[in-house]
C-alpha cells in the first residue's frame, strides 16, 4: 500500500455533521412547494448528491425548483448546528503531525471555512477549494487536478477523503486513492479503495508510522 501524505477532505458528512441540518432545509423548500416527503429519506438521497435527491423528491419539472429554494434555507440555522465528527480536530492534527498535508475540496461555500474558523480547524489546512471556485461539480476531477497541479502534489501520496461515491469517483477520475468515511453503513466497503467509519483510523492506515 502507498504511504499517503496529501489529504484532500470533503467537509459535509466527511469533517462536518451536517446531514441532519441539510435534511431540514430540503424539508422547508418542500413544504413551500406542497411536496409530501412520503417514506422516503431525504438524509440518504441527499448522500448522493442534492441534484440526484431533488429529482428524487420532486420530479424532473420541478427538481430544479426545489434545489433552488433549499439553496434559499441552506443556512437558515446559522453555524451553531454545524458540528466537527468525532476525532476531527485529532485526526487532522495527526496528519500534520506525521508530516502530510491537509487540504478541503467541498462543493459548499465559504461557510465550510466560518465553520472551521469557529472551531479553530483553520490551522490545520493548507489550502481550500469551495464553490466559490466554480470547478464543475464532483466526480469530475478539474478542481482536484488544479489543486494538485497548483502545490506540485504528487499523486501517489494523495486521498481524496469523503462520504460519498463522488468524492471516491473525482479522486479516481484525477488518478489518486479515494476514500470512504461512512459512519452510518450507508455503503460497502468494496465501492471505494478504502473505508473508513472513525475519522481517527484515517491518518493511522494510510500514514507511515513513526518509528
Amino acid at each position: 500500500m502507498n504511504e499517503y501524505r496529501f489529504f484532500i477532505w470533503d467537509f459535509d458528512g466527511t469533517l462536518y455533521d451536517t446531514y441532519d441540518r441539510i435534511a431540514r432545509a430540503v424539508k422547508k423548500a418542500m413544504d413551500e412547494m406542497g411536496l409530501e416527503v412520503g417514506g422516503q429519506d431525504v438524509k440518504a438521497l441527499a448522500k448522493t448528491s442534492l441534484k440526484q435527491a431533488c429529482l428524487a423528491l420532486a420530479g424532473e419539472d420541478r427538481a430544479q425548483e426545489l434545489l433552488a429554494r433549499y439553496f434559499v434555507h441552506a443556512e437558515d440555522e446559522g453555524l451553531e448546528t454545524m458540528l466537527p465528527y468525532e476525532g476531527c480536530e485529532e485526526t487532522l492534527k495527526e496528519v500534520v503531525e506525521r508530516g502530510g498535508v491537509n487540504y478541503l475540496y467541498t462543493h459548499r461555500n465559504k461557510t465550510a471555512l466560518d465553520a472551521l474558523e469557529k472551531d479553530n480547524l483553520l490551522q490545520y489546512f493548507r489550502d481550500f477549494i469551495t464553490d466559490e471556485a466554480d470547478f464543475p461539480s464532483k466526480p469530475d476531477p478539474d478542481a482536484l487536478n488544479w489543486l494538485i497541479g497548483q502545490h506540485h502534489l504528487e499523486r501517489r501520496e494523495c486521498v481524496m477523503i469523503g462520504d460519498r461515491i463522488i468524492d471516491v469517483q473525482a479522486g479516481q477520475n484525477a488518478g489518486i486513492a479515494g476514500a470512504l468515511f461512512d459512519p452510518e453503513g450507508f455503503y460497502n466497503p468494496e465501492d471505494a479503495d478504502f473505508f473508513f467509519d472513525k475519522l481517527t483510523d484515517i491518518p493511522q492506515t494510510l500514514m507511515e508510522k513513526e518509528e
